[in-house]
């Protein structure tokens, strides 16, 4: 009678102890609750939680209490076990409890790991959600061994432990895509902001376009036309002056202009940032542009993403400056080790041969000085010369710069 009022009073503690674990969230806490009431319920000295993998050939042992090792890297090296027959797996390969009173001359006994306590008594239950076993909880070192009242109890308690660590589980995974939700979010934000930049700057750079470069080219036209009429010597110096002047504005507009048409750096991608800048040149000065991509780029393109652009730019600006052309055709080749770039436009043509010499570094010279001396720098090389019919071809080869591990 006594032995069942101790038991008794045990149920009505396992009931308390259940509800407050029961209401954790967090893994860890779950796993110190528990471990703290198995030893306290069933006078263990050691006890621990293991953790059936998705396989089921391993076991983790995520929780140790009443053991602290000397060696610090002991539960990294011993933490995931095999799932077989032991004094310890027979738990899960039978999915049963287990009790032995005599670990050394138990015929399930496989030793233990330098470094770990001696086991005299043992005592695991299995964790069950439903029907499934997800792991076991284990207690050690009970002086006098373990009942089956102490087997009934873990057991009982048990079951309790196995459902907080389900919804603990649960609670992390939902977390976990919380946070996810939650970061899909933030750049959903991000790129829509990157949307909105791209459509101020769009709208700042069509603004310069319809207005500011109307205005510029009007006052061209105003200036021709004064240098039409008879001027003197003098007069017809200042004004040829000015009009340079309104020219080289205009120019540095068209610059700003490709600059803001530009996409903001995000995707990083070459073929669209090229496809960007051509279609400005189109938009902004009636210039008939196509773009012919071929191959697939390799991720190695992304460090000489901003000297290849730069170059392209420069190859439209000077299009745009001198050429007088009414088409501009780029052609992007993706090779497995290369990178190739032809700008071709139907303009005037080249200047004379002797300022297309690589030791040129005159601002008349359209910049190829400074195309070439970027291409260079990469390891590649940049060819200019005659189009097949007319206007001029701008070749460029780069290598792309070797993987380092």
């Amino acid at each position: 009678m006594e032995i069942d009022q101790i038991f008794r009073e045990q149920l009505n503690s396992l009931h308390t102890i259940s509800v407050e674990i029961a209401s954790l969230r967090e893994l860890p806490r779950v796993y110190d609750r528990a471990l703290t009431y198995c030893l306290e319920l069933t006078g263990s000295q050691l006890g621990f939680i293991g953790l059936v993998s998705k396989n089921g050939e391993y076991m983790d042992v995520a929780a140790v209490k009443g053991f602290t090792p000397s060696d610090p890297t002991f539960f990294d090296r011993y933490r995931v076990i095999p799932v077989r027959r032991s004094v310890f797996g027979v738990t899960i390969v039978d999915e049963r409890p287990h009790v032995s009173n005599n670990v050394a001359a138990d015929p399930d006994h496989v030793g233990t790991p330098p470094g770990h306590p001696e086991v005299r008594t043992f005592l695991g239950v299995p964790l069950r959600v439903g029907s499934t076993v997800i792991g076991m909880i284990g207690a050690a070192n009970r002086p006098g061994g373990y009942g089956a009242d102490d087997q009934r109890l873990l057991s009982t308690f048990a079951n309790q432990v196995a459902v907080a660590i389900d919804n603990a589980r649960l609670y992390e995974r939902q977390r976990e895509m919380i946070a996810g939700l939650e970061d899909m979010k933030r750049r959903v934000g991000e790129a829509d902001r990157e949307r909105l930049l791209a459509q101020d700057r769009a709208r700042i750079a069509s603004g310069l376009h319809d207005s500011v470069g109307q205005s510029m080219f009007s006052l061209g036209l105003r200036i021709n036309g004064l240098l039409e009429s008879e001027l003197d010597t003098e007069a017809a110096k200042r004004i040829l002056e000015i009009r340079q002047m309104a020219a080289s504005a205009l120019d540095e507009l068209r610059e700003v202009i490709f600059a803001l048409a530009e996409p903001a750096d995000g995707g990083r991608d070459l073929t669209d940032a090229i496809g960007s800048l051509l279609r400005g040149v189109g938009r902004d000065n009636e210039i008939d542009v196509d773009l012919v991509a071929r191959g697939i780029p390799d991720s190695r393109v992304e460090s000489i993403y901003d000297e290849l652009l730069i170059v392209v730019r420069e190859a439209l600006t000077n299009t745009v400056r001198h050429a007088h052309a009414h088409s501009v055709l780029i052609s992007l080749n993706y090779e497995p080790e290369r990178v190739g770039i032809v700008v071709q436009d139907d303009g005037v043509g080249p200047p004379p041969i002797s300022d297309l010499s690589e030791d040129t570094d005159s601002s008349r010279h359209f910049g190829l000085a400074d195309m070439r001396n970027r291409i260079v720098n990469l390891g590649g090389v940049l060819a200019v010369e005659p189009g097949d019919e007319r206007g001029l071809t701008v070749r460029v080869s780069v290598p792309l710069p070797t993987e380092t591990k």
